[in-house]
């Protein structure tokens, strides 16, 4: 009997003992280069206001839970890493830091602001995600954004287009994939700058 409780006491011990793994936090922070030349000639567009609006995403994209995708079609939690940020904020966020900074719009707002703006962009985020293949053997990210510029009044679509990034991932873990997909956003927004700048034209 003694025996017994010993064994129950050392169980019980052992497993208020084990910690759970604390899972790593990540932040994407894209960083941009926008082109001065990009900022000429925009007449078109320096008379209206911009409202950028959150995000459209599936939900896994608006949690902090961070996910990968095995064989193209299976997807996973990881188990110790998770976002500081959900990337559906993320990519909102960006889109108006890059839009601030083009500077081709009379002003840029986000979805909280109270005043309406003649003109709006919406973001769907088609993908945001890490892909692993080949038996884990080799990674790559794809970013995948479409925008769409409407008139505020009349809802009417004054331009749409998709805009992709797919990189290789060299460290095939979590972080190798939010490295690449740092570089996928900003490759995306930067593609986004070019083509808002030569329909402003």
């Amino acid at each position: 009997m003694k025996y017994i409780i010993a064994i129950l006491f050392v169980s019980i011990f052992v497993a208020c003992s084990t910690k759970t793994p604390v899972a790593t936090k990540y932040k994407i922070n894209p960083q941009v280069r926008i082109d001065t030349n990009l900022k000429e000639n925009f007449s078109k567009c320096k008379q209206h206001s911009l409202k950028v609006m959150q995000s459209f995403s599936s939900s896994m994209l608006m949690s902090k839970e961070m996910y990968y995708v095995q064989d193209s079609n299976k997807i996973y939690p990881y188990s110790v890493a998770e976002w500081a940020i959900a990337p559906n904020k993320v990519v909102s966020d960006a889109y108006f830091r890059m839009l601030r900074d083009l500077n081709i719009f009379q002003s840029i707002q986000n979805s909280k602001s109270r005043t309406k703006a003649p003109w709006i962009l919406e973001t769907k985020v088609e993908d945001f995600m890490q892909y692993y293949e080949n038996d884990n053997t080799s990674s790559y990210v794809i970013v995948s954004i479409n925008l769409i510029i409407l008139d505020n009044e009349t809802s009417k679509v004054l331009g749409t287009k998709v805009f992709t990034s797919k990189l290789n991932v060299e460290i095939l873990d979590a972080n190798g994939g939010v490295l690449g997909l740092n570089k996928a956003l900003a490759e995306v927004l930067s593609q986004s700058a070019t083509w808002l700048s030569e329909e402003c034209k």
